[in-house]
């Protein structure tokens, strides 16, 4: 197109060959992203083995022009082909390439720069939510650590893992929250950091909250606790109830947390209220008192659900976690005004009654994890069976949805209670 005119026959042909190909490949994925890094050319992921010359420096020509990658997408046109090639070959025009495609009404194709990650993050699935996970959880001790020398903790570190956590949820999430529910109390103090957070986001993008805001909640859910630094050890694990006194020094910990965050530079504004605001209920009874008349932060209502929802499940030194369904009773008491029940309410259908990475014990006594939420139904969850009825391992695990019925119109399988893996040596993620 920058030798002939447009309606040259040579250039008519190309568009029609590139079209082609570009349709048919649409019809087997909803997207193509070419990609130009150094003189390699990668087609959704794949390396193309040899370039030739003048590929290698159609690649460079982009990367010039601040263009690493073009992604084509379903719906193209032949005529958006077409513009896509004419902006490509118009040197003369002051404005950027995605602009020029903007206005030229180019909707299925963008342009855009490639952002490198480090290569832990490059795979997808269970193992890179782990990676990602237990790098949450190192970097929330360091954050922890920092507070409880008196220092201010670091935002940058925590808002690396804050977008870290930020993609999964948005992208992986099921992986994310099932790893939220595999834990020891040896370090429940981070890991509940990191846990309150995810379960905040996953709440926060269920209600189609999305980029910074969903980030400033996933933050301000990390620090929620961090008051707690100040916070002596024989009260924060003391395995009875606390006395009238040592209650009094617990509470301290939400005004000690806002004072913190507030004193951070750089730290979201969300932060310091939601660790002021945590431990009040709906008509502003629990701690701190005497508040005065106000609405709670949306992000405190998330934040506190997610809070209590973690602690109960958790083992602790001194008692075993709950049952899922067994803190949706406690969570959900009519008598208690803790929680907005509207957020409960979806809380518990995100999260079904046997969330994802639950292991389970079904009505046949068959052995399973709980892989799929029921859009619906919390009840019924699919799952993956690990052992039959006699409790002997099958060779292949399979996959059985709970909510089928049979020719009866009964359902065979139903959920009789959650099973902790760890006695019995199991890594319910290892089947997701």
């Amino acid at each position: 197109m920058e030798l002939y005119a447009l309606t040259h026959p040579h250039v008519q042909r190309s568009i029609d060959a590139l079209t082609t190909a570009l349709l048919e490949a649409l019809q087997a994925t909803p997207t193509i992203v070419f990609g130009f890094v150094s003189d390699a050319i990668i087609v959704d992921a794949v390396r193309l083995p040899k370039a030739n010359a003048m590929l290698v420096g159609f690649g460079r020509d982009l990367r010039d022009r601040d263009v690493e990658k073009v992604i084509m997408s379903r719906g193209l046109t032949r005529d958006e082909v077409r513009q896509f090639l004419a902006v490509l070959s118009d040197r003369k025009s002051p404005m950027a390439l995605p602009e020029q495609l903007t206005r030229r009404g180019v909707r299925h194709i963008a342009l855009g720069r490639i952002v490198v990650e480090e290569a832990g993050d490059q795979q997808t699935g269970v193992a890179a939510a782990r990676r990602v996970y237990q790098t949450a959880v190192e970097t929330a001790d360091t954050l922890w650590q920092s507070a409880k020398a008196g220092e201010k903790p670091d935002p940058a570190a925590a808002r690396k893992i804050i977008d870290s956590l930020a993609r999964l949820v948005t992208q992986d999430r099921t992986s994310l929250i099932a790893l939220t529910a595999l834990k020891k109390y040896d370090n429940y103090t981070f890991t509940h950091m990191v846990n309150v957070s995810a379960l905040a986001m996953a709440q926060a993008r269920a209600l189609n909250l999305d980029g910074s805001l969903l980030r400033e909640f996933g933050f301000a859910a990390l620090m929620h606790d961090i008051g707690k630094v100040n916070t002596p050890l024989e009260i924060l694990n003391k395995p009875d109830k606390l006395t009238a006194d040592e209650f009094e020094v617990m509470k301290q910990h939400v005004v000690d947390g806002a004072h913190i965050l507030r004193r951070t530079p750089e730290m979201p504004a969300l932060a310091p209220i939601v660790a002021f605001e945590h431990h009040l209920k709906q008509d502003l009874s629990g701690y701190p008192e005497n508040v005065g008349s106000r609405r709670l932060n949306l992000c405190t209502m998330v934040v506190s659900i997610a809070d209590v929802f973690d602690a109960l499940r958790s083992n602790r030194p001194y008692r075993q976690g709950l049952a899922t369904d067994r803190i949706r009773a406690i969570m959900g008491e009519q008598s208690s005004p803790a929680f907005n029940p509207i957020l409960l309410k979806r809380f518990v259908t995100l999260m079904g009654l046997f969330p994802v990475g639950n292991l389970v014990r079904l009505n046949t006594d068959e052995l399973a994890v709980v892989t799929a939420e029921h859009p619906s139904d919390p009840f019924r969850p699919q799952v993956k069976i690990l052992t039959n009825s006699k409790g002997e391992w099958l060779e292949e695990p399979a996959l059985s949805n709970t909510w089928d019925r049979d020719s009866r119109g009964e359902h065979p399988r139903a959920i009789v209670e959650a099973v902790d893996p760890e006695p019995l040596g199991i890594d319910p993620l290892e089947y997701l």
